[in-house]
């Protein structure tokens, strides 16, 4: 249970707090001509919400526990996969969709995880790699559902070589409940790429 609430602050939280942190920066950046007090509310805003995601991420630290296997449970799926893009496409982003196979009906748990990664893979694309253009292919095969998330940003590696960062955890996962396979990394022409293959049957 505690790290099914440490999985869903991440995911669900810890991605509206670094749009908020994102897009302050942006206005303060684009608009130096700004009054002092608009600036002064705008740094506000990002030393805050810079704030509330270490705490975030302290809360995290707490809730996990090593050696503790990952639940299968929250809710977001797939459907609300254009919701994500137009949240992208207000911060920047350029996100293109592909889907490849014969598209139906998913399990629960493989959309729920589906979902979750390319939320994650999109917030760290509009974080570390801003003016990129990232591409999500979501290709249904006979036993398993892959979704594949690129960028060609120039920062290579914004979760870090090693793959530490907190959202590589969650994927990891979500993924390895499942029973699947993700790969996380940097692309060898630049930018980065998240790929995680799901068992229909959603057994480990």
């Amino acid at each position: 249970e505690r790290l099914r609430i440490a999985r869903e602050l991440h995911d669900a939280l810890g991605h509206h707090l670094s749009l908020i942190n994102v897009q302050s920066g942006v206005a303060l950046h684009l608009n130096e001509e700004l009054p002092e007090q608009t600036r002064g509310s705008l740094s506000a805003i990002k030393q805050a919400s810079k704030e509330a995601l270490s705490e975030l991420r302290s809360v995290l630290d707490i809730l996990r526990e090593e050696g503790e296997r990952a639940p299968l449970s929250p809710t977001s799926t797939l459907a609300r996969l254009d919701d994500l893009v137009s949240q992208a496409a207000a911060a920047g982003l350029d996100v293109r969709m592909e889907t490849e196979g014969n598209v139906r009906r998913l399990p629960f748990g493989v959309d729920v995880a589906a979902f979750r990664i390319v939320q994650e893979a999109l917030t760290n694309v509009t974080r570390h790699a801003g003016g990129a253009t990232a591409t999500v292919r979501v290709s249904y095969g006979e036993r398993d559902l892959t979704v594949q998330i690129d960028d060609d940003g120039r920062v290579s590696s914004p979760l870090g070589a090693a793959g530490s960062g907190k959202g590589i955890v969650g994927m990891r996962e979500r993924v390895s409940a499942l029973g699947g396979k993700l790969e996380a990394g940097p692309r060898p022409g630049g930018g980065f790429r998240v790929r995680a293959r799901l068992p229909m049957d959603g057994v480990p």
